[in-house]
């Protein structure tokens, strides 16, 4: 193995980081995950809830369907919705630790069925919310009120959420189809997962579930993932606060600027070089034309 990873292009710090990284792995779980082994690992987090992670190298297009398939057996089966962030490498969810035992047998389905869950779980998904709205605009079914104008993203998402609302009692409105679609065949590869629960119900791949003390050395590199997606989950960062202000049209942004949290937006010298742009006296005067300018511009 140390050959192979020299002969690749790494050095010898390199390929000895590695090789300890698998040895890691092994160590914790016993497996090293790879594309005829797969692993579930499942252990308490620092709240006492369980995580699970469904370690797998088939790509973010197998295990986006993939999780959510999972999740919808986690909540027929203990009545609670579960959050879950796929990746390249893998599924982390987050069970809440109100059950009877830890959650297992969760990623296996029937090959034939997998497809129709996909289906069903994924009308609800904000994936597919997101992709509605881009279709429908598309196809022009979110007209813009003055058309050299920008729509604020927010507003398109109300429109198309209101349209989808409409559209979603009709089974055969083109643009559901055509976003049902496009999630299926393009964002997911929903053959290729029914391909992988073939491979397993026909044991050609193997899924081994293993409880351990806390996570392993690959489980804690997907974990990291899945802090950075719920971190900021309703509670926007301050830039991102200031964006969103700013953002709004200027009649309620006037409004808005009496409160003492917004006046910090505006910086008194960006004010004070604006204020001498507009009067146009950054810039000295050269010509008749520069006069001209000036007095068409005032």
């Amino acid at each position: 193995a140390l050959a192979r990873i020299r002969a690749a292009g790494l050095d010898d710090l390199a390929a000895a980081n590695l090789l300890s990284y698998l040895a890691e792995q092994r160590e914790a779980t016993g497996y090293v995950p790879d594309d005829r082994t797969l692993l579930v690992e499942r252990f308490h987090d620092e709240l006492g809830d369980w995580r699970v992670v469904v370690h797998s190298p088939y790509g973010a297009r197998v295990h986006a369907p993939w999780a959510l398939a999972i999740g919808r057996r986690l909540r027929e089966r203990y009545g609670t919705d579960v959050q879950a962030v796929h990746s390249d490498d893998g599924i982390v969810l987050r069970v809440p630790d109100t059950l009877s035992g830890p959650p297992s047998d969760i990623a296996v389905f029937d090959p034939d069925e997998i497809e129709r869950i996909v289906t069903e779980e994924l009308g609800g998904s904000a994936l597919f919310a997101a992709r509605f709205r881009e279709c429908a605009g598309r196809s022009l079914l979110l007209p813009k009120r003055t058309p050299g104008r920008r729509t604020p993203l927010w507003q398109q998402r109300q429109r198309a959420s209101h349209l989808l609302n409409v559209a979603g009692r009709y089974a055969s409105f083109p643009v559901v189809l055509e976003t049902m679609r496009e999630c299926l065949q393009d964002v997911f590869d929903v053959p290729g997962l029914a391909g992988l629960m073939r491979d397993i119900a026909a044991r050609r791949v193997r899924l081994v579930e293993v409880e351990t003390g806390q996570a392993s050395p690959f489980a804690a590199s997907l974990m990291f993932n899945y802090v950075g997606a719920f971190m900021y989950e309703g509670d926007a960062p301050l830039a991102e606060r200031r964006a969103q202000a700013l953002a709004l049209d200027t009649n309620l942004l006037a409004e808005l600027l009496g409160q003492a949290d917004l006046r910090e937006l505006l910086d008194p010298d960006v004010i004070a070089d604006t204020e001498r742009e507009l009067a146009r006296l950054d810039r000295p005067l050269r010509d008749a034309e520069d006069l001209a300018d000036l007095l068409r511009s005032h």
